[in-house]
């Protein structure tokens, strides 16, 4: 497994679209194998997408992520895991022995949020009303 972690100066950066240095990490059953630091000098979104995709990058371990750019790396494939921060050797690390806590919350799908309109509308205030 291949995991790409966006990097602001010794840590791990708050959004990946915003990072300049990009550290990507082979995994291989338990094991770091090898490090890469790449920098990123991208205008454009889908040029950084098509650069995962070369590099063969499978996760992304993230402070943060907008929503347009989650779904652009959700459409092609990438595994995004949000609310990651620290060092990131200790993080792989813990990625490395299947103990980073919010791997079970990595998203896959689209995770958007209900503001209450939709329960509103299906009985919620209707039945107060009435």
């Amino acid at each position: 497994m291949k995991v790409a972690i966006p990097v602001f100066k010794n840590g791990v950066s708050p959004r990946v679209d915003i990072s300049d240095t990009l550290l990507i990490y082979n995994i291989d059953n338990g094991v770091v194998k090898e490090k890469e630091k790449c920098s990123l000098d991208f205008d454009q979104p889908f040029q950084l997408v098509s650069f995962l995709q070369e590099k063969g990058i499978s996760t992304i371990l993230c402070g943060g992520c907008p929503q347009f750019f989650w779904r652009m790396l959700f459409f092609y494939g990438f595994d995004v895991v949000p609310g990651v921060m620290g060092d990131p050797e200790d993080l792989v690390k813990l990625l490395a022995a299947g103990k980073l806590p919010g791997m079970s919350s990595s998203y896959r799908g689209y995770m958007g949020r209900s503001c209450g309109r939709r329960e509103r509308f299906r009985g919620g205030l209707q039945k107060k009303r009435g």
